[in-house]
């Protein structure tokens, strides 16, 4: 029994002995000299987190360059706004001109502005020139005497003249037959596109030289000049005056006459003396701007002075005074 015991102690010691040699050779390769492990393999290092950076590590500065790449905007939808009046530019001084073309001649067309309301009323001289050549001298002394009594004009009313729409005729005749046409040798009266015809019945109408109504509507530079100017955004005319003489007499726009039209014209004549309704005129009347004008839904009337000569001040003053209280409902 002791001899089997000794035999087994033995046997097992050796056992372990051949355990502990094999796993000391399977461990040298990662014990270090003081029988600690080595470090891991760097096939395993991969797998841990970098180490972090500590103060003294050095890091270069970046230099960033920002580049602006244009991008289209995501399109709005257009919302059409209410209609609303476009104020006269503020760059139009009042009671100044302003230039609104020229003539054939290269004269400047002006009108003057009086009062800023949104009411819009408009005097127009000089369409026959030098012929009538008193409507012009009549325009100039109302611009006068609106300067000295601004106050006539009211709060809720603007008020544009036009002295003389053609100067040529104005400045190279004055006071002549000549003076009727324009520089190219056309009534700017029958030049409007309101029943426009290249010729018309001369029987009692005026025909003292030859006259033209111009190759087409619009065709000459002071009536397009008008037309654009009334025609702007901002111009929103309720009543327009176009002075003539001499008749003594007031005729309103359209063919038949307008209805707002005859309103303004019988106001006026209250006011004047001017006879309306007019005496019979048998005239064949083509390209009036009288009549285009009320095909703009604006109210027109001609003004005929007494004569040639006399500007009709007075009696105007009093025209005038009707024509910027008249109401279209009138």
């Amino acid at each position: 029994m002791e001899f089997r015991t000794g035999k087994l102690f033995w046997g097992i010691l050796s056992l372990a002995l051949v355990v502990g040699l094999g796993a000391g050779w399977f461990l040298a390769p990662w014990l270090t000299p003081q029988g600690g492990l080595q470090a891991v393999p760097q096939a395993t290092r991969a797998l841990e987190p970098p180490s972090p950076v500590t103060a003294t590590t050095s890091v270069p500065s970046l230099t960033f360059t920002a580049t602006l790449v244009p991008v289209s905007p995501t399109p709005v939808p257009t919302l059409t706004p209410s209609p609303t009046v476009s104020p006269i530019a503020t760059f139009w001084p009042e009671e100044q001109a302003e230039v609104i073309g020229v003539s054939v001649e290269g004269h400047p067309i002006e009108v003057y502005r009086f009062g800023h309301g949104p009411d819009q009323r408009m005097i127009v001289a000089g369409i026959h020139g030098g012929y009538e050549n008193n409507t012009v001298v009549l325009a100039r002394m109302l611009i006068a005497r609106l300067r000295s009594n601004p106050a006539v004009v009211p709060k809720d009313v603007t008020l544009f003249i036009l002295p003389v729409l053609n100067p040529d005729g104005y400045y190279d005749h004055p006071g002549q037959t000549y003076g009727r046409a324009n520089a190219h040798g056309v009534d700017l009266n029958r030049n409007f596109d309101a029943l426009w015809q290249p010729d018309w019945r001369r029987k009692d109408c005026w025909n003292a030289l030859p006259i033209s109504a111009g190759a087409q509507p619009f065709s000459e530079p002071e009536t397009q000049a008008l037309r654009d100017f009334i025609m702007r955004p901002e111009i929103h005319l309720a009543a327009l005056v176009s002075y003539h003489s001499a008749a003594h007499m007031i005729f309103a726009g359209g063919q038949p006459p307008d209805p707002r039209s005859v309103s303004l014209a019988e106001a006026l004549a209250a006011a004047s003396g001017y006879k309306f309704p007019p005496e019979n005129y048998d005239c064949e009347l083509t390209g009036q701007l009288v009549d285009w004008a009320v095909a703009q839904g604006i109210a027109a009337v001609d003004v005929e002075l007494t004569n040639h000569r006399d500007p009709d001040l007075e009696i105007n003053w009093r025209l005038l005074q009707a024509f910027l209280a008249w109401q279209p409902g009138e």
